[in-house]
């Protein structure tokens, strides 16, 4: 693989990242709204959206970080020896992978917890 098509996976796989995180806030302040100001008690559709939209944002934001830390992992030699590919391979992508899933189901459990108080 080239370095030319590993960047722009990369960049995609990011991107792709980037909206789902966008997609699943979004979904989070729709949700808190409709708790917010929705009828009192516990509405079990709301209950299931709540844990869709966590099951999505950490399932897919892992995918698409994990597939991005592969292609780092998969630099050829010649790209591993620049200033660029040596900061990239310094990121730690378990942790901000582990700090997405944790912040996402935070959220997801707090909303939970709105609609069960």
């Amino acid at each position: 693989m080239d370095s030319q098509l590993r960047s722009e996976l990369s960049m995609g796989r990011l991107d792709h990242y980037y909206h789902i995180m966008r997609t699943t806030i979004f979904a989070y302040v729709a949700l808190a709204a409709i708790i917010g100001f929705g009828p009192e008690g516990i509405s079990l559709a709301l209950i299931v959206l709540v844990i869709a939209t966590a099951a999505y944002g950490i399932l897919a934001g892992k995918t698409a970080l994990a597939d991005v830390e592969n292609l780092r992992d998969d630099m050829d030699e010649e790209f591993a020896q620049t200033s660029f590919a040596k900061g990239i391979k310094t990121r730690n992508m378990k942790g901000l992978i582990m700090t997405s899933n944790v912040l996402l189901g935070l959220i997801g459990l707090a909303e939970l917890t709105a609609i069960f108080t």
